[in-house]
């Protein structure tokens, strides 16, 4: 039963590509992906590119889901971050698979710098993109694929208030298969995050399109700066999860409700090298 309402559930993208399924990470979940105004991690790329100048070693990390427990649909992503100097780089790819049907990939190449006005740090990136998507077994589908662009900003008003604001689809690139041609609609977010003696986060964020807009909500309590725990709310559906790090690994685990389909786990696993700076 689970398996039909997915096929009706994704079946649209069989005519366009939408890309609503995409993989952000297990951290980013588990709190309600209310992820725009945090970004201190690579997953940081699919929120808002601007976080990777916060990050100051390299930081890899990825994941692999079947979503709602259904083998033939899985999503897949990874991360990974450069401590360059003057500009931080880093690259994501994001990756949703349907029954051997249909996939959808996004490859991102980002950079992200900060300038200081008045000793407010600004942090700007942006992420050149190459979406694809592919219907297998079909030989009169186009598969198309097109370049796309995503900008963000994140700015510090004090040592622990910081706002966030990103543009995803910039290009609004289109995409057609047979004789039906679709375009991907601007999507723009703003979030802030409020950050309590160091160890607790509360987040919000509003994203907005020509088509729809909601709210996403998210917290994270930290343990001796160990353990994690973390609750949100996403679209509507209840997401939780907890996160394990050291200086040179991380674990997070996330899990969203859906009241037809149940739950659904994520795992992220993350590594990192260098000193901290």
């Amino acid at each position: 039963m689970k398996k039909i309402i997915l096929i009706l559930f994704f079946l649209p993208i069989y005519s366009y590509a939408n890309f609503i399924a995409l993989n952000n990470g297990a951290r980013a979940l588990s709190m309600g992906n209310a992820f725009v105004a945090l970004g201190n991690e690579p997953a940081t790329i699919f929120s808002n590119p601007a976080g990777l100048a916060k990050i100051n070693r390299f930081h890899f990390s990825g994941s692999h889901q079947n979503l709602y427990g259904i083998s033939d649909l899985h999503t897949d992503m990874l991360a990974i971050s450069f401590p360059t100097p003057i500009f931080r780089t880093g690259i994501g790819i994001q990756q949703v698979k349907l029954l051997d049907a249909y996939s959808e990939q996004i490859i991102y190449f980002s950079a992200a710098s900060i300038i200081r006005i008045k000793n407010i740090p600004f942090r700007f990136g942006g992420s050149l993109k190459l979406e694809s998507a592919k219907v297998m077994n079909y030989e009169e589908a186009k598969n198309p694929s097109n370049f796309d662009i995503d900008f963000g900003v994140l700015v510090d008003f004090s040592d622990n208030f910081f706002f966030g604001y990103s543009v995803k689809y910039l290009l609004e690139p289109k995409f057609k298969f047979i004789s039906k041609s679709d375009q991907l609609k601007r999507q723009m977010a703003t979030g802030i995050c409020y950050n309590w003696r160091n160890s607790v986060n509360f987040l919000a964020d509003y994203s907005f399109s020509e088509n729809e807009s909601k709210w996403n909500f998210g917290s994270e309590i930290w343990f001796y700066d160990i353990f994690a725990a973390r609750l949100g709310m996403h679209d509507e559906k209840l997401t939780s999860g907890f996160g394990l790090k050291t200086n040179y690994w991380i674990f997070d685990v996330a899990v969203m409700a859906h009241q037809k389909l149940g739950s659904t786990y994520l795992i992220s696993i993350g590594l990192l090298l260098g000193e901290k700076s």
